[in-house]
């Protein structure tokens, strides 16, 4: 069996999915005390993959006190690479205090500063197409509804390939109060062996989330 690297629960991202009544309520009373560092709701694939892809949705604005929420499709993560290296790539939305929603994706290629990059708005309800692809031998490359973003990454493995990452992630930067959001994932799938599919094995990232025959749904609260 392949070896397989895995962004999973150790992922870092941003700056690196059913409604709740109160999710637009950040001052909603019994509201649970948030755990210190990231929290994760999804899913990764078990298996290596050459591709991972998503459509990502927001139906309702996140409510974000401090730090992140984001919802994102991606490989790689700390201390994953060769040599204990950090290397990962991944293109999704993230809600910030004040800024709202955005589109961005993330890459930290081999021996490089994590680089973060703000693409603009994001509107809440429209899907968003998310792909990261290897597009050669380590290279890969963030497409956000089917244009490319950024430049290629080098993400270079100890040995297979990389799993598949679909997960909603939060930080609340230490703050009582948890942040509120709810994503929604469509069309989950890897590229293994030059086709598309579904994931066919999958492990839970953090909390998982909702599934359904179409997807997922991450809530946070």
């Amino acid at each position: 069996m392949k070896r397989r690297a895995v962004a999973a629960a150790a992922c870092v991202v941003v700056v690196s999915l059913i409604v709740a009544p109160s999710l637009a309520s950040p001052s909603h009373a019994g509201v649970r005390p948030c755990i210190h560092g990231y929290t994760y709701a999804g899913y990764a694939g078990r298996d290596g993959a050459n591709g991972v892809s998503a459509t990502i949705s927001a139906p309702v604005a996140p409510a974000v006190l401090t730090g992140h929420a984001a919802a994102w499709v991606g490989v790689g993560g700390i201390h994953a690479g060769p040599g204990g290296a950090s290397e990962w790539l991944q293109a999704g939305i993230a809600a910030f205090p004040r800024l709202g929603l955005r589109v961005y994706f993330e890459e930290t290629s081999r021996g490089k500063a994590r680089r973060f990059v703000d693409l603009g708005p994001a509107v809440i309800g429209r899907r968003y197409r998310m792909r990261v692809l290897e597009t050669g031998h380590a290279i890969w490359r963030a497409f956000v509804d089917g244009r490319p973003v950024g430049k290629p990454a080098y993400l270079p493995t100890a040995g297979g390939s990389w799993r598949p990452v679909a997960t909603a992630e939060s930080w609340a930067a230490g703050r009582a109060a948890c942040n509120r959001y709810v994503y929604r994932f469509d069309s989950v799938s890897a590229l293994s062996t030059g086709r598309w599919s579904g994931f066919a094995a999958v492990e839970r990232v953090g909390s998982g989330g909702a599934r359904d025959r179409s997807g997922f749904s991450a809530v946070g609260y």
